[in-house]
C-alpha cells in the first residue's frame, strides 16, 4: 500500500451521510500541511466545504480556504459550459448552440453526460500545468464523489462511453479519464463508512463491486465516528452494578449512569462492526474518533487531519506495530 499522500488523484465515496465531505476536507488539510498544493472538488448538489473552513460560499472557480488548500464546488451545468467554451472557443457560438432550448432539452436526456462533465473537470485539473514552470498546478486533487449508488455509475461512465463509441473527441477524452481513474500510481479510491449495520453492509458490497466491475485502485476504508472506550473492564462492571441498583428516577445520577451505559453499549456494538470490516475488507483502515461537537468546524476537521496523518504513517509500519498505533489513536481521542 503506497502512502496516501503520494497519490495525485483521491476519490472519496460511501453511503450518504457517513461524512465523506468532512473526511475529504481533512485529507486535503493534512496534505496541505505537508506542503502540497491541494484542490478539493465538491461535486455534491449542496456545497458544504465553506462552512467547515469559514470561507465565502464556494463556486466554480477555486478559492484558497487554508494555506496550500484550494476548493471549488462543481455543478454539471457550469462544467458543461466550460467544456463547450474550450471546444467552441467563442462565447457567441456557445450561446447560439447550448442556450438553444431544443439543444438543452436534448442534453438533459443524454445518459451519463452530467457525470462525464464532472469527471472531465477533475481530469482537466489533474492535467493542468503551470506555463511558467512546466510543473503540475496541483500536487493533489481530492474528489468528494457522489454517494455509493450514484458513485458507482459516476466511476463507470468513462468506460460506458468508450464501450459505446470508438472514435472522436468524446472517445479520446473518456479514454483519458478512464486511464486516470484506473492508474494505481496516481489514483486511490477511499471507502468511507460509519460503524453501523447499513453503512458497513453497503461498504462491503461496494468493495466487492469495485473489485469485480470497476477495477479502480483502492486506498483505505475510513471508519468514521468511532467511539473510544471510556471505562476499564472493572469500571464497566461497576457501572452495570450501579445501574441495576439505582432507581430510575430521572435524577442526575440516573442520567449519568444511563449515559455511561449507552457509551459502553455503543463501544461494544461498534467493536463487532469493526471486526467485520477487518474480516471482510482487505484494505488498510483509518479509524476516525467520534467528536462530541454540535457542528464540524475547522478545529474539529483539524483534529481529524491530525488523526489521518498519524494513522497513514502507522499503516506503513510492520503489522505488529500498526495495531498498537491504531489502538492508541482511538484511545487518545
Amino acid at each position: 500500500m503506497a502512502n496516501l499522500f503520494d497519490k495525485r488523484f483521491i476519490i472519496n465515496t460511501g453511503k450518504g451521510g457517513v461524512g465523506k465531505t468532512t473526511i475529504s476536507a481533512a485529507i486535503g488539510l493534512a496534505a496541505a500541511r505537508r506542503g502540497k498544493r491541494v484542490l478539493l472538488l465538491d461535486l455534491g448538489a449542496k456545497e458544504r466545504i465553506s462552512r467547515i473552513f469559514g470561507s465565502r460560499p464556494l463556486g466554480y472557480d477555486e478559492i484558497e480556504v487554508e494555506e496550500n488548500l484550494f476548493a471549488a464546488h462543481i455543478t454539471p451545468d457550469v462544467a458543461l459550459e466550460e467544456y463547450a467554451l474550450m471546444k467552441l472557443r467563442l462565447k457567441t457560438i456557445y450561446k447560439a448552440v447550448f442556450e438553444n432550448r431544443f439543444v438543452r432539452s436534448f442534453l438533459r436526456v443524454i445518459p451519463g453526460l452530467n457525470e462525464l462533465t464532472l469527471l472531465g473537470k477533475a481530469w482537466h485539473e489533474e492535467q493542468a500545468v503551470d506555463p511558467d514552470t512546466g510543473k503540475p498546478v496541483w500536487d493533489m486533487i481530492i474528489v468528494d464523489a457522489p454517494a455509493t449508488g450514484h458513485g458507482i455509475f459516476f466511476l463507470q461512465i468513462p468506460d460506458v462511453i468508450t464501450g459505446m463509441i470508438t472514435s472522436g473527441p468524446m472517445f479520446r477524452e473518456a479514454s483519458q479519464i478512464s486511464a486516470l481513474i484506473h492508474d494505481p500510481v496516481r489514483t486511490a479510491l477511499n471507502l468511507v463508512t460509519l460503524v453501523e449495520e447499513m453503512p458497513v453492509n453497503e461498504t462491503i458490497e461496494l468493495k466487492a463491486r469495485v473489485d469485480d466491475e470497476l477495477k479502480v485502485p483502492l486506498g483505505y476504508v475510513v471508519a468514521n465516528s468511532v467511539y473510544s472506550p471510556a471505562f476499564s473492564p472493572s469500571q464497566t462492571r461497576d457501572v452495570d452494578t450501579a445501574r441495576e441498583r439505582w432507581p430510575r428516577d430521572g435524577g442526575p445520577v440516573d442520567r449519568m449512569l444511563e449515559a455511561a451505559t449507552f457509551r459502553q453499549q455503543r463501544v461494544e456494538l461498534q467493536r463487532g462492526y469493526l471486526e467485520r470490516i477487518d474480516r471482510e475488507i482487505d484494505l488498510p483502515q483509518l479509524r476516525i474518533p467520534y467528536y462530541f461537537t454540535e457542528r464540524f468546524d475547522f478545529m474539529t476537521v483539524s483534529k481529524i487531519a491530525d488523526q489521518i496523518e498519524r494513522q497513514v504513517a502507522a499503516s506503513k509500519r510492520p503489522k505488529g506495530h500498526q495495531g498498537a498505533a491504531m489502538q492508541s489513536a482511538g484511545e487518545g481521542a
